[in-house]
């Protein structure tokens, strides 16, 4: 019996749990943009640090100076760490063994995920790995699990009520990793919680109440000694910064009163998209010194969002919008831009995946080179059970290359450097 599995479900999978960071934000019907969430009041002890917040990551890749992990499906019921060198541009499973399989607990690089719908998240807190299993399952609640570079020395170091649920945001100062989360009573009522975990001790507790349903804060990123949020209201998507020392929420230093709510934050940044005019304003956490760049909306197309690249800068994708033009098979052509907020250029980008002709992403970057999928490719790999028995599973991963940052503005298709995949 064959299975197949597509990446492309765990990029859903963080895009639902990442409500804070996704365009498009659905506006909340509720009252005022006055907070109704008072920190002050909470009686919980937050732990002294003289570390800076950053975020752990959005899940999916974890970047040091030398290489990139990813975590994802290969087998059933399973996840597997995966690790790309930056230098011999080889991704390989996260496992020393040359006759290991893969596909059981004897390999560092698996991860037991079962019953499971997605994946779990894949984040990093100072040298080690976290993996964040999001879900309640019949095995397990929500918990986390720290693990060395390599895999080894795992151990569970948060668990969660069956009621809880991860919001999506994780930002690291120290040994502590603060994160959002919402509980769900017995009578189906909705409130919302700030959490950390110190990871020096082995303690985790709640922080704060962040709101209920209708009305609540989320997390989004940390800069300098601040946490930052959102607050959706009838107003609109406020944004405003937390010292968790003080227990104080700031006023909003920005209100996106849009009709849409096309607003985002990533790498310290937050990006606001004027449908209108065309043009998206930046605004850095740290200093809130503020920026914008206009793009063009070629004819035919429409509905721009963003998606962040690096070094402060977007790409601007565009969906064609003509029903004369759009195929009847339901595929659409997309165009996209390079918005350059220092130089305030807009260039138009043309790498585009063969598979589905859609942009060539960015999904991290080390230093000055970029790490993209050019294209998919299906593999099938092989895993034995207990009892003997060998089954097939297509697997359909990226097809991996490094490219710099400049070739990749100037969409050099000739800039790629392929990396040789551990199915190959």
């Amino acid at each position: 019996m064959k299975f197949t599995y597509k990446l492309l479900s765990l990029g859903l999978a963080i895009a639902c749990l990442s409500g804070c960071n996704a365009a498009n934000t659905e506006i909340a019907s509720s009252s005022a943009a006055t907070a109704t969430v008072d920190p002050a009041t909470d009686s919980t002890e937050v732990p002294a640090s003289n570390n800076v917040f950053t975020s752990a990551g959005d899940g999916l890749y974890v970047t040091t100076d030398s290489g990139i992990y990813e975590l994802q499906t290969v087998f059933p019921d399973s996840a597997n760490i995966f690790y790309t060198d930056a230098n011999t541009k080889e991704r390989i499973f996260l496992c020393a063994n040359p006759n290991c399989t893969h596909a059981d607990e004897s390999c560092p690089s698996y991860i037991a995920t079962p019953s499971a719908m997605f994946p779990p998240m894949l984040l990093r807190v100072g040298d080690q790995l976290l993996v964040v299993f999001t879900e309640t399952t019949d095995s397990s609640n929500p918990h986390g699990m720290l693990m060395n570079m390599d895999g080894s020395n795992r151990r569970t170091v948060f668990e969660l009520a069956s009621n809880q649920y991860m919001q999506g945001g994780f930002c690291t100062s120290g040994n502590d990793l603060y994160f959002d989360l919402y509980e769900i009573d017995d009578s189906g009522n909705v409130t919302y919680q700030l959490w950390y975990v110190s990871f020096e001790n082995g303690t985790s507790e709640k922080v704060m109440d962040l709101g209920s349903d209708s009305d609540h804060y989320s997390l989004c990123d940390g800069v300098n000694n601040e946490l930052c949020f959102n607050h959706l209201s009838s107003d609109g998507i406020s944004y405003c910064m937390y010292d968790p020392q003080s227990k104080t929420m700031s006023d909003p230093f920005f209100v996106d009163s849009s009709s849409s709510g096309n607003s985002m934050i990533q790498d310290g940044y937050l990006f606001v998209l004027d449908e209108q005019a065309n043009s998206v304003q930046r605004i850095r956490l740290s200093d809130k010194e503020q920026a914008s760049a206009s793009f063009t909306v070629k004819e035919g197309f429409g509905a721009p969002s963003m998606r962040y690249l690096f070094d402060g800068n977007l790409m601007i994708t565009e969906a064609q919008t003509l029903a004369a033009d759009i195929p009847t098979d339901g595929s659409y052509d997309m165009c996209s831009y390079i918005l350059d907020f220092d130089t305030r250029n807009c260039t138009e980008f043309t790498l585009q995946t063969p598979y589905n002709n859609r942009p060539v992403y960015v999904l991290t970057t080390i230093g000055d080179t970029c790490y993209v999928a050019t294209d998919y490719k299906t593999y099938t790999p092989t895993s034995v059970s207990e009892d003997g028995t060998v089954s097939n599973f297509d697997y359909v991963a990226n097809i991996y290359a490094f490219i710099t940052k400049q070739d990749y503005i100037n969409s050099n298709q000739n800039g790629y450097l392929m990396v040789k995949d551990a199915f190959e």
